[in-house]
């Protein structure tokens, strides 16, 4: 009996390693062009995953962006500066949750199509997301909308690290996280997109690895304000991952260096 016993022990600590060393450390390269309202957004940016944190910065400029889902933070650090900007996940979370998730459509659809991205096979999906907004977050007011995002998205499941990838983006998705700066849930109308790519990026965590993918941001609506919203809002983005790998990444990278000055956001 003990000998079955150890035998089981020891084949638990053989399955539970093997468990470990399947986890990895996440390095993409991404190339951005197009316009996010009236703000060019083309450039280079690295986005690194280890475990429940991500660390994003756009062409190796500060501030960097890191989503801690364990800390339930999302930390804005400048090395240039040595400061760092702390924003609680709660401190957004109430304008986030006035948007309500049944009132977001979101679908993603695989289709026939597959093509390689940064050396790696992956399926092209078509995107389509709509949701109601109002830029006073008061309903009726006649500045009321509906935002539209449409486009595709090639999703990979055999790029290294896709299983990492997934799992980080899916906890973070449920945990009630927005995958950008954090201040642009504090207006309805942020919180409203926000809240719709989250949806969105949980369903192509879903399917897999994001290597590319072309965004179209409409709105429409009736209101008086519809027009201006519309333009407001048009946005057109391609994004391009050019090499993803993976490979220990230094913990402290994606924490706060004990000598810089933190401002917490409320």
């Amino acid at each position: 009996m003990r000998s079955t016993m150890k035998r089981g022990v020891v084949l638990g600590a053989v399955l539970c390693g093997a468990m470990a060393a399947a986890h990895a450390d996440v390095t993409m390269n991404v190339t951005t062009a197009g316009k996010a309202s009236i703000i060019n957004v083309s450039g280079d940016g690295v986005t690194q995953i280890k475990g429940n944190r991500l660390r994003t910065e756009q062409n190796g400029k500060p501030p960097a962006l890191i989503i801690d889902i364990d800390g339930r933070r999302f930390v804005s650090i400048d090395d240039a500066k040595k400061t760092a900007s702390v924003t609680p996940l709660d401190s957004v979370g109430d304008q986030l949750k006035k948007v309500g998730v049944a009132d977001i459509q979101a679908t993603l659809t695989k289709t026939s199509e597959v093509k390689k991205v940064a050396g790696f096979s992956c399926t092209v999906h078509d995107v389509n997301v709509s949701f109601p907004f109002s830029l006073t977050g008061q309903p009726g007011q006649g500045m009321d909308a509906t935002m539209v995002m449409t486009g595709t998205v090639c999703l990979s499941t055999d790029a290294p690290g896709v299983s990492d990838y997934q799992r980080f983006y899916k906890a973070a998705a449920d945990s009630g996280f927005i995958f950008g700066d954090p201040r642009v849930a504090k207006s309805p109308a942020g919180a409203a997109q926000a809240r719709a790519y989250a949806a969105l990026t949980r369903k192509m965590a879903d399917g897999g690895m994001a290597l590319e993918s072309h965004i179209n941001i409409t709105a429409k609506g009736d209101g008086p304000m519809a027009a201006m919203m519309a333009n407001l809002a048009k946005s057109d983005i391609t994004t391009t991952v050019t090499q993803v790998k993976t490979g220990d990444l230094p913990a402290d990278a994606f924490d706060v260096p004990a000598s810089y000055k933190v401002k917490t956001q409320k």
